[in-house]
């Protein structure tokens, strides 16, 4: 009967598994800098509406624009999320955001308040069409340059 022996697996082990963290830090990097060249193209795009409401800030919705936190979970892999934060005058910035991409109709009603109808002013979709080309390029471009410092 043969013998069957192993030796040197355990250094090969711990080599696969250095690189994995490597791989791990690299798509962190990527997607923090793509989230970041994103956000960057909405705030370009976001409209800077002047109100004739009490105390407006013009430009609040595009100030509001950042890319969050990197997290990781097994169904998404690394993600962030890329879009505005934060309240105006007690109204979500992504709200105002989504209102002015989508529009609102006339029958849209506040209690207290009249809301009259407000035409769609697409920015967020064209902007993140627009800008897809060039994220990727970022992201492509930071992990091979994190593959290679490592």
């Amino acid at each position: 009967m043969g013998t069957f022996g192993t030796t040197g697996i355990a250094a090969e082990l711990e080599r696969f598994d250095l690189m994995r963290k490597g791989v791990d830090s690299a798509l962190e990097k990527t997607v923090e800098a793509g989230g970041k060249a994103l956000a960057k193209h909405l705030q370009d795009a976001a409209p800077v509406l002047k109100g004739n409401r009490k105390g407006i800030k013009p430009g609040a919705l595009k100030k509001s624009i950042k890319a969050g936190k990197v997290t990781y979970n097994a169904a998404d892999g690394y993600h962030t999320d890329v879009g505005p934060v934060g309240k105006d005058h007690g109204e979500a910035l992504a709200k105002i955001g989504n209102i002015l991409e989508y529009g609102r109709s006339a029958q849209t009603r506040d209690p207290g308040r009249d809301i009259s109808a407000m035409p769609a002013k697409a920015w967020f979709v064209p902007a993140v069409k627009q800008a897809t080309q060039e994220v990727n390029q970022v992201m492509k471009r930071t992990f091979e340059e994190a593959q290679r410092h490592g």
